[in-house]
């Protein structure tokens, strides 16, 4: 429960701190000489992150119009998410070092039951994929508040609302899911209203299982899909 509690609080701060957000991304090993290299068919990019699960450390990369490129990562193998104003790209391994168990609905109901409850600065919640066994869970969650916020300054944030990326795994102990550990990978403010307020969530086995040694590995391009919008969230 405390680790619980930490990290809602941690990551509810960040509201009146945007500067902050940058501590969510690791520091790169300017002696590390491995990195990827990639590109996207049908979208321009706003961000890319890629994620190393075993040392869990997540690394902002450079954008230019569709193309990415990271560099100085340390050895590893590497899942992406890019980031469109509409649309996320993932390839994240949600496998528990290889196993996959499925779930039965009370279970899922459980899951979404702690989500739910972990952190009620967010009202809108989404898992948008899950994935392991029976007794451990990885979840990408994604958050939102529209409700109203504030400025570093204290005045209110007209018309803006907060989205939030998180990367959860849950542990089962006994029969009672728990929080063992979670991570904020992406976080904007954005107007409410218009282009970007909802987000389509896209899987691409492609940019998931990146190994990186010492050179710069090209990933093949992925192109975006696009899927009917709904109208409201």
């Amino acid at each position: 429960m405390k680790k619980l509690i930490l990290c809602a609080a941690m990551l509810a701060a960040l509201v009146v701190a945007p500067a902050l957000s940058d501590m969510f991304h690791d520091r790169t090993d300017p002696g590390a000489t491995g990195g990827i290299k990639g590109t996207l068919k049908g979208g321009v990019l706003e961000d890319a992150v890629a994620i190393e699960q075993v040392a869990y450390k997540f690394y902002q990369g450079r954008v230019n119009g569709s193309s990415y490129r990271f560099t100085n990562l340390p050895p590893g193998k590497y899942d992406i998410v890019l980031k469109l104003e509409e649309d996320f790209i993932e390839g994240m391994r949600l496998d528990i070092w290889g196993e996959v168990e499925e779930l039965s609905a009370i279970e899922r109901k459980a899951i979404w039951d702690l989500i739910r409850i972990s952190d009620d600065f967010f009202h809108d919640k989404k898992i948008v994929r899950a994935g392991g066994t029976k007794k451990k869970q990885k979840l990408i969650v994604e958050q939102i508040r529209t409700k109203t916020i504030f400025n570093p300054d204290g005045s209110i944030a007209t018309n803006k609302m907060i989205r939030r990326v998180d990367y959860i795994v849950l542990r089962k102990t006994l029969e009672v899911w728990q929080i063992e550990s979670c991570r904020n990978f992406f976080r904007e403010l954005r107007p409410k209203d218009g282009k970007g307020s909802v987000v389509q969530w896209h899987y691409e086995p492609a940019l998931g299982g990146i190994r990186v040694a010492d050179d710069i590995e090209s990933v093949e391009s992925v192109t975006l899909k696009k899927k009917k919008q709904k109208a409201e969230r």
